[in-house]
């Protein structure tokens, strides 16, 4: 095959991607921007300080970084069981923690932005 046959191919392939490309997406840019402006005129809830309390287990504890990860079971209202990092307000409040200990815990701020406020230990798994 010619070399212009295929740079004429891969011109036509990449005009078709364009192409079909704007047609999937492109067209939607407007509705977006409708749906946006009337999110603002409609105004949207303001961030709210949650307090919500916890119970999990310590992973680990990273002093440096003001931030304990723990495995946590469902915080209601707020995020399923899973493994995640928690930074803490004041450092006293993991002196003593080992990975391991169970703990119930208090989470305050506007999510995402919550951090550890008081922390019990409660024992050992």
């Amino acid at each position: 095959m010619r070399l212009w046959r295929v740079v004429l191919l891969l011109n036509l392939t990449v005009a078709l991607g364009l192409l079909g490309g704007y047609l999937a997406w492109g067209r939607q840019i407007p509705r977006l921007a409708r749906d946006l402006e009337q999110a603002r005129q409609q105004g949207a809830p303001a961030a709210v300080e949650r307090t919500l309390t916890a119970r999990g287990v310590v992973r680990a504890v990273f002093p440096e970084a003001n931030l304990v990860i723990v495995t946590h079971g469902d915080i209601p209202g707020y995020m399923p069981a899973m493994t995640m990092g928690f930074q803490v307000t004041e450092p006293r409040l993991y002196e003593g923690l080992d990975v391991g200990d169970v703990i119930q815990f208090t989470l305050r701020g506007v999510p995402p932005n919550l951090l550890i406020t008081t922390l019990t230990r409660e024992g050992r798994t």
